[in-house]
């Protein structure tokens, strides 16, 4: 094989083990978040349903953005066509499709934020209470558990 080709393979298998690396990063630190918050005596998974919800309103905003940006700079055409193909009223015709699209994906996705947080119950927030008081045990418990091996091992 010529050199060439080596130092291509050579910095595809670079750039490949960067990528996994800060993979394998990314895991790592969230296991030590997440073990941090069981040691402080708080629960991880009610952190990751507020990081889910705001990541739905920032996907949406995203998205609905682009879909707009998509749709203003697709208008023109509609004046730029001929007039059998132009002649819609506003001219507004399939080309607007592009942007329309994502535009009502991101907006589906912003509404759908907004009734997620307002439609928790009476009933939904006293079973979360009880779970949170059970789960409060539970994760006492284990960071007792996790405190006596430490002292254990040292």
């Amino acid at each position: 094989m010529s050199s060439g080709i080596i130092i291509i393979f050579l910095g595809w298998f670079m750039a490949l083990a960067i990528f996994f690396g800060f993979i394998v990063l990314l895991r790592y630190l969230h296991h030590r978040e997440r073990m941090a918050l069981i040691t402080h005596g708080m629960h991880p998974n009610t952190l990751r349903k507020q990081h889910r919800s705001v990541g739905m309103l920032r996907a949406g905003l995203i998205t609905a953005m682009v879909g707009l940006a998509l749709t203003v700079g697709l208008y023109p055409l509609g004046f730029m066509l001929p007039t059998t193909l132009g002649a819609t009223p506003f001219h507004l015709g399939p080309w607007l499709l592009p942007g329309l699209i994502p535009l009502g994906v991101g907006i589906a996705l912003i509404v759908s934020y907004y009734l997620e947080q307002n439609s928790s119950t009476p009933e939904d927030i006293q079973r979360a209470d009880n779970a949170d008081d059970t789960s409060d045990a539970h994760v006492a418990s284990l960071g007792n558990h996790i405190n006596r091996r430490r002292r254990n091992s040292l």
